[in-house]
């Protein structure tokens, strides 16, 4: 088996992560993987009134803090439309109409949303806001971006010119600001075309894909066996996050109209099978701490504690990465647990995620309990699912800790065998070193003492 394994590890370094790497470093890619990074702390923020609202569960007579929800992660989307071609001025070194691009886009995903004339002025959708809109709202950013990213090289004025930069910066702005604008208006107010309607048609087969049992074991099973390889599940984050987003978004609408959450697969579902972090580490560092390799419990011990609160990196790159005792284990866990999570959701054996709570360096008991707006039986989930990441875990990891105790003895041994190789070494040279010495000196002071009694002894008789 373990050649078997070798081979499947070879192939999959060899063909597979190359191009996962080559993907994840393309310059669109890198540029709405970082855009998604910069709103998670949009994302954290909600999970203030969420907490709250569990509160106001048994205490009604409290305020409702929803509002905070609504202008913080109810506008990740309008976000989104600002970074994208913010950062690509920053990346091709642009600064100084990195925020006049950023402005740009959200006029042109503004404008994309289709506003309605009423007596009062223009009336916006808010759901087009937040995450429900981030497909639309990368669309949007990737075009302006685009505009952007060619203008940044094409200047009405050359290099010795005297006039400011500033004033320069807002004239070679025209042309890109004008070029979205236009493009935005004529799509949406004259073709007539809804942009969210139809991205959302376009990547219908993906979201639908996302929120069934086969596409959540799925993401879940790429993302583990990349990292696996070293590639973080960071890489894939510009994927699946609008997916669960926009999941949580529908379900908090739903809730909010009186009607049923419907979206399993709706933010925080992987509460349920990144226990100490991707990959279901807690076990692992737990089972370390009574490890018989002393490198596998000083690991235990340094990486216990952070795995309670997800941190589980210095244990993954440390004991995980292409250890080919423990790709079983990585792919067994990557199918098993987010299929029962799924499979309890669906039968109502726990609750949908309701509320939105992104503390994900707080235990996974916790934030499921507060996604599911207090439900102890998504807790049982938790602990279900921690026993089911144990039981996988535990067979591999006593193979790969007796192997890795072995191989310490084996280099115990070896050093102990050169270093009483050395102290052997080191006496016979000792010894040597007085012979010599003795050689070198003549007779020894005890056979010098000894004649010059002899002749006093022989003076006396005398």
């Amino acid at each position: 088996m373990s050649n078997v394994m070798k081979k499947v590890q070879g192939s999959i370094e060899k063909n597979v992560v190359p191009v996962v790497n080559k993907l994840t470093s393309s310059y669109w890619f890198g540029i709405v993987a970082n855009a998604v990074l910069y709103i998670v702390p949009f994302t954290m923020v909600s999970a203030i009134p969420s907490l709250f609202n569990v509160v106001r569960n048994f205490v009604p007579a409290l305020p409702d803090l929803s509002a905070l929800n609504t202008y913080s992660f109810g506008l990740v989307g309008m976000f989104i439309a600002f970074i994208i071609p913010h950062s690509v001025c920053v990346k091709e070194d642009d600064k100084g109409r990195a925020l006049i691009a950023g402005f740009t886009g959200v006029g042109a995903f503004m404008l994309c949303m289709n506003p309605q004339t009423v007596d009062e002025g223009m009336a916006f959708e808010m759901w087009k806001f937040g995450s429900s809109g981030m497909f639309a709202a990368m669309a949007v950013g990737i075009t302006v971006g685009a505009i952007y990213k060619f203008a940044a090289h094409h200047s009405f004025f050359g290099e010795e010119s005297v006039i400011p930069d500033f004033v320069k910066s807002w004239f070679d702005s025209i042309i890109p600001i004008l070029l979205s604008l236009t493009i935005a208006f004529l799509l949406t107010f004259l073709v007539r075309i809804d942009v969210f309607t139809v991205i959302a048609l376009i990547l219908s087969p993906v979201t639908s894909f996302g929120q069934s049992l086969p596409g959540v074991v799925f993401m879940a099973l790429v993302m583990d066996v990349f990292y696996f390889f070293g590639v973080s599940g960071w890489a894939f984050i510009s994927v699946t996050l609008p997916i669960t987003q926009g999941g949580m978004a529908e379900n908090m609408a739903a809730v909010a109209a009186g009607a049923t959450p419907t979206n399993i697969n709706a933010y925080g579902l992987s509460r349920y099978y990144m226990i100490g972090g991707e990959l279901n580490t807690l076990p692992l560092a737990f089972m370390m701490l009574f490890s018989k390799s002393k490198k596998n419990r000083t690991l235990g011990k340094a990486t216990f504690v952070p795995s309670l609160f997800n941190i589980n990196e210095p244990l993954v790159f440390s004991t995980i990465v292409n250890n080919p005792y423990l790709f079983i284990p990585v792919i067994l866990q990557a199918i098993i647990l987010p299929a029962n999570a799924y499979l309890w959701l669906q039968f109502d054996w726990a609750s949908l995620h309701t509320q939105m709570f992104a503390m994900n360096f707080l235990p996974n008991a916790v934030s499921a309990y507060f996604l599911s707006n207090g439900d102890f039986r998504n807790v049982v989930l938790v602990v279900v699912n921690l026993i089911l990441a144990a039981i996988i875990w535990y067979p591999f990891f006593k193979v790969f800790d007796k192997h890795a105790a072995e191989d310490e003895q084996k280099i115990e041994a070896e050093r102990a065998a050169k270093k009483a190789a050395k102290r052997v070494a080191r006496e016979a040279r000792k010894a040597a070193n007085i012979s010599e010495t003795a050689s070198e000196n003549g007779p020894s002071e005890k056979v010098v003492l000894a004649a010059a009694d002899s002749t006093t002894t022989g003076a006396n008789d005398e």
